[in-house]
């Protein structure tokens, strides 16, 4: 009993500091700026926890075998004229369960005797689940790493292509297929992110893989105030340092031109041409 009022007492201390979600881009940039965040003294941040699309989906589907379990017993138990005591967890309890679930891990992260004031967490799947997490965690930050689609696009086939056994491969019959499917998921993380950032603007943090390429040392910057840290030089180029070394930027922006063809490139702009417009990258009419 002790222990569990130890524990329980630690995730609630732990609630009370700031929280901040790295969503986004996948195969670019996430790992780079969880990296980043993590050299801050006042930050722990790390990946990937996957609660929204792993976790969470296996303990609502757990939780509801038990309901419906718990309710067959109860029916039985009536029927013989005797009353049942399992009532069933509601969805708060769920939610419930899922914030305590994130904090019973995030607290392995973070030593006890560490004066951290952000806790973070990197997870580019995370950003189709903003909703959800805002109201297990309603203070929470978002920082949103954006690529070209295009060039997102085609390190995807490219990784994937490289760790497929054969099923990858059959899933497309070609990269235009491929590129089609992966247009219609971009645009539809991408505008989750930004709606999340349109209602929660103080909360919100976009950074473009270009602008990182270019100049990293403002970004970073930038997003060390936007975590309420300490944005010395010491500390940015010392997450700028660590970043590099940990997770390279290998990438070369446009370099999505190398790999689509006329039919690739006309069905992704189907998909999501307005929206690389919207973000200023070129599409050509």
């Amino acid at each position: 009993m002790e222990e569990y009022a130890k524990v329980h007492d630690r995730l609630g201390q732990l609630l009370k500091k700031d929280m901040v979600f790295v969503v986004g881009a996948t195969r670019w940039g996430t790992s780079w700026v969880q990296q980043c965040l993590d050299t801050q003294p006042k930050v722990c941040c790390k990946g990937e926890g996957h609660f929204t699309d792993t976790l969470f989906p296996d303990l609502a589907k757990l939780v509801d075998q038990y309901n419906q379990n718990a309710e067959k017993i109860g029916n039985r138990m009536q029927l013989a004229g005797l009353q049942g005591n399992a009532a069933g967890f509601t969805f708060e309890d769920v939610e419930y369960l899922m914030q305590s679930a994130v904090m019973l891990m995030m607290q392995r992260w973070v030593p006890e005797d560490e004066d951290v004031s952000c806790i973070g967490e990197k997870t580019p799947e995370h950003v189709l689940s903003l909703e959800l997490l805002d109201r297990l965690f309603p203070n929470m930050r978002v920082i949103h790493v954006v690529r070209d689609g295009r060039d997102e696009a085609a390190s995807a086939w490219d990784f994937n292509m490289g760790i497929s056994k054969g099923e990858f491969p059959r899933r497309y019959s070609s990269f235009a297929d491929f590129a089609e499917t992966f247009a219609r998921n971009w645009s539809r993380s991408v505008g989750a992110a930004r709606r999340f950032g349109r209602l929660n603007r103080r909360r919100y943090y976009q950074i473009r893989a270009k602008e990182v390429i270019n100049e990293p040392a403002p970004i970073v910057r930038r997003m060390f105030r936007f975590c309420d840290v300490d944005d010395r030089e010491e500390h940015v180029q010392a997450g700028i340092k660590q970043a590099y070394q940990v997770a390279p930027l290998d990438l070369d922006p446009g370099v999505w031109q190398n790999r689509f063809d006329k039919d690739a490139t006309r069905r992704f702009h189907r998909q999501s041409g307005e929206l690389l417009k919207l973000l200023d990258y070129a599409v050509a009419e």
